[in-house]
Order: structure tokens, then sequence, then C-alpha cells
């Protein structure tokens, strides 16, 4: 299991989980670039343990550089658990590798104001707070998601890291309502090095390979983005969603990807070398063919045809959901595709 910090520090974060203040709307915090007067919390998709702000940025009267003052900040701050408190660290660190602060496909980072806070960009909503319908306005909120989603992999890729928490709650959106959406990426605290993290990603987001028992790696970074895009196309198509029990989330969503691809091909050996997963695979079998609920999901092409969308983005979909993760393109190559190409021409029409 992956651990990015040392003991010590493990150690020190143990400390400021217990001993964080808290923080409430109508606090001003004073950081090095400029200060922020909370405003109001988050509360976003119910799923992090950080608290989070909306607050006013004001200038400060004694910054040593005079820059641009954005109207609005995100304020985090971790809360009284040490994973929120790693989570964080984590985030700052990744903000601090090569190439990532600097690139536009992630929510900026403004400052660090203390070893607990972070501010950050505001954006205005969220790919979870917008939802699908077909028409242009969406589709052209789907080809920057894809843009800025498929490309914040290429930079993390390149400094051998991968993003386990891609979600529609994590895709930052603003000028939903133009011909210029923006589309970002945020909330990095689960950014980890490639390889080393397992039983990641959420479960409608998780790659095939991932639930059978292998580490996050670049392939299962592109399968998140695009399972994220279709469900939230259609809600409920992966993932635990309608599961009667939680202990069996993991054989309910496979069995989903077994409805939706048919030919995933699941190698018996592995399966055989670990018991608890065989178990998993075994039931994952069996919902699949006798539950209701999940036989009434179709493959693929039958099953996004009950959604109106365009047939290049059904292409595009079906190009990048290749559940073997060695046949599966990469993030490079889906952002040069002939697939993604033809989505783009079709929303610039």
């Amino acid at each position: 299991m992956y651990s990015v910090t040392s003991p010590n520090i493990s150690r020190t974060l143990r400390s400021l989980a217990r001993t964080m203040p808290s923080v409430a709307s109508g606090d001003v915090l004073q950081g090095a670039r400029w200060n922020y007067p909370l405003i109001e919390p988050l509360k976003g998709d119910h799923t992090h343990d950080s608290d989070v702000f909306k607050a006013k940025v004001v200038s400060r009267k004694d910054a040593r550089v005079v820059s641009e003052v954005p109207e609005w900040a995100l304020i985090k701050k971790a809360s009284n658990y040490e994973h929120a408190a790693k989570d964080l660290q984590r985030e700052v660190e990744i903000y601090g590798l090569p190439g990532v602060a600097s690139a536009g496909c992630f929510r900026e980072m403004y400052e660090q104001i203390d070893d607990s806070t972070i501010a950050l960009e505001w954006l205005d909503t969220t790919l979870a707070e917008v939802k699908y319908h077909p028409d242009m306005r969406i589709y052209r909120i789907i080809k920057s998601v894809l843009t800025a989603a498929f490309t914040s992999c290429v930079v993390l890729e390149d400094r051998k890291y991968v993003n386990t928490d891609y979600k529609p709650a994590n895709i930052l959106l603003s000028n939903i309502n133009t011909d210029r959406v923006i589309a970002k990426v945020g909330d990095l605290g689960l950014v980890v090095p490639i390889g080393e993290l397992f039983h990641a990603q959420p479960y409608a987001m998780r790659a095939p390979e991932v639930f059978l028992g292998k580490a996050c790696t670049e392939p299962s970074q592109v399968w998140a983005v695009a399972a994220m895009l279709l469900c939230w196309i259609k809600p409920g198509v992966l993932g635990a969603w309608g599961c009667p029990f939680p202990v069996i989330n993991n054989a309910w969503s496979m069995a989903k990807i077994q409805r939706l691809f048919p030919h995933w091909e699941i190698p018996t050996l592995e399966i055989a070398e670990d018991p608890n997963l065989k178990v998993a695979v075994k039931r994952a079998q069996s919902l699949s063919e006798k539950v209701p609920e999940l036989q009434a999901i179709l493959p693929f092409d039958d099953e996004t045809k009950k959604v109106d969308m365009p047939q290049q983005l059904r292409d595009l979909l079906r190009f990048i959901l290749v559940p073997d993760p060695e046949k599966r393109p990469s993030a490079s190559s889906v952002l040069a595709s002939r697939q993604f190409r033809d989505f783009k021409h079709y929303v610039s029409v």
C-alpha cells in the first residue's frame, strides 16, 4: 500500500490532526500573498474530509509583490482526521512537481496559508453540479472536460504520477454558458506515484485491472476519465450504485463492467492465486447472470443508445473504454486520435 510520508512526518501529521483549530464563516485567514475572509462553507459531494470554504480575496497592504487579485478563492483546511492532513500535504507536494503548477489543466493553488490550509483558484461550479442533456452547450463542456482531464494525465505521467480520484466533483468549470468553457482538474490529494496504490479510484471510475488487484497506472487513469464521463451522462451504469449490500460493492461493480463489455477477459491464472479475488470474480459473474437490475445493462453500443448523444461521442468513449489495459489508448493517444478530432469537429460546426 502506498505511503506518501516518512514515519516522522506521519507523527507530525497525527499531532497536527489532533491540534489544528477549526475555522468558520466570518474568520479572516492571513496569507503571505492575500487575506481571505471566509464567506460560506461548501459541501461538495460529501466525500471530502477537509473543511472547504468560499472566501473573498483581499490585497494585503504590506504585500511585497503587487499582482492581480482574483475576486474569490476556495479555502481547503484539513479536518481533524489524519488522512485528511496527509491528503492535503500530498496535494501541496504535487503542486510542487515541475510543470504541475504552471499547467492550465489544473486548478491553480494560490498559496499555502499554514500547515493545514491552502488557498485555491475559485471556479463557478463542478461537472457534478451540471446535468447532462443533449445540446451543443453540453457538448462544448464535454470537449473542454476531456481536453483538461487527458492533458492532466499526460502532465502527471511525465512526472511518473497518476491521479486516482477523477470524478465529476473534482472537475471544476467556469463560463459554461459561453463558447469559452473553462475546465480544470482539482483535488490532487490522491495523486500518487505510478504503480504504488492499490484498491483505489471510486467504484464507478475504477479500472477493470484495479478491480483485479493491480496497482493504479497510466492506463487506469485513462479509463477513469472516460468512465467518469459515461457515469455522468448515464448515472448508475457503472460502480456500486444500486448495490444492496456494501460488502459486495466490488463484485457488483465488476458485474456492470462485464455487462457493458462482454469481451472483458479476466486472467484466470492471476485470479487462482488470490482466493479473495477468486470469490469476488465468481460472485460478479453470478450477479451478472442472475440479477435483473444488472441484466438490464446491455453491451456498450446498445446501452449508450438509451441516451441521446452524438455518434462521435459514442465512438470516442468506445475507443477509450477498452477493458484490457495493454490495448487501451494512452492519454496522449486519445488527445491526438481521430475519434477525439471528429467529436471536436462536431462541436465546432
